[in-house]
């Protein structure tokens, strides 16, 4: 059985972030952070497996129960860094772990990058800020994103008929029923004729502009804390291409550890979550991940 979490919310720069708490107030924190189109659920199986710590999953801008940001304003990996910054100073903690889930693997490492010191460890979970996975022209990138923004922002709310239509949508992009079945309370929204998707709509366009390989690089090298990246053997990162470009940050980190785990994607929902959580309470308290002595552990 886990332990209950407590709704909160923090009102910042005219939006309101609302999110799930798991732990004492006096424990030290662990800032989680979704992945793109996930809610603050995703962490539900996690979090109360990491005793001794406080866990703050939040729902980003644009998803779950937080406020979408205005027509004008975009969803960079970025745009969220200010807003969560004041979270934490609202918060009044002097250090916290971050963690990050896919898309907010990349958000993790630029939130961990502005807090400087305060950062006590980085965990990405099956993503990372991009070491340019994605087409460099620059143009055309643009081009493109400025097409998708007024095709997404011209669509009506979508409305699923029934839970079980939301659900056989989510399958598209690797969720088992179980953990689509897991974010519903945060992600649909009973209306007439159905469930309203609270996602903004336009987080299904591609970014604006994105960071080269070098700046990119750039933001590792700030990076003063320990940092893990954690991929699944069956998830997004299983190319020699993709785990070259991974054990590449350990030439810009001081302190990196680069692991596989079985499961997919998701292996933070559907893995093995209590040899996860056993891994991180290690990385959290000493900053290392002991790969020699650990069997369910890979080295990628």
């Amino acid at each position: 059985m886990t332990s209950p979490a407590s709704e909160v919310a923090f009102d910042v720069d005219g939006l309101t972030y609302r999110g799930l708490v798991w732990g004492d107030p006096a424990d030290p924190l662990v800032f989680a952070i979704h992945g793109w189109l996930d809610n603050a659920l995703s962490f539900t199986r996690l979090a109360p497996l990491l005793e001794g710590y406080r866990v703050l999953s939040i729902d980003l801008s644009g998803h779950g129960l937080s406020s979408h940001r205005s027509p004008d304003a975009n969803y960079h990996i970025w745009d969220d860094i200010p807003q969560l910054l004041e979270i934490v100073e609202q918060l009044g903690v002097e250090s916290l772990h971050v963690v990050g889930h896919s898309r907010g693997a990349a958000v993790a490492g630029a939130f961990a990058v502005a807090l400087e010191e305060k950062c006590a460890s980085l965990t990405m979970l099956d993503g990372m800020i991009s070491r340019s996975f994605e087409n460099d022209n620059g143009a055309e990138l643009f081009i493109g994103s400025i097409a998708e923004r007024k095709k997404y922002m011209a669509r009506p709310p979508r409305i699923f008929p029934t839970i079980e239509d939301f659900i056989n949508s989510r399958s598209r992009y690797g969720f088992t029923r179980e953990n689509a079945e897991l974010l519903v309370p945060r992600a649909l929204r009973q209306v007439d004729g159905g469930w309203l998707l609270l996602s903004d709509p336009k987080l299904f366009g591609s970014s604006t502009v994105k960071l080269s390989e070098e700046a990119s690089n750039s933001f590792y090298r700030a990076m003063k804390c320990p940092v893990t990246a954690i991929t699944g053997d069956k998830g997004f990162f299983t190319s020699d291409d993709a785990q070259a470009k991974i054990a590449g940050i350990g030439d810009l980190v001081n302190s990196f550890y680069p692991v596989v785990v079985p499961g997919p994607h998701h292996f933070h929902m559907e893995g093995d979550v209590q040899a996860l959580a056993e891994m991180l309470l290690g990385f959290f308290s000493t900053g290392v991940i002991d790969q020699a002595n650990d069997p369910l552990r890979q080295v990628g």
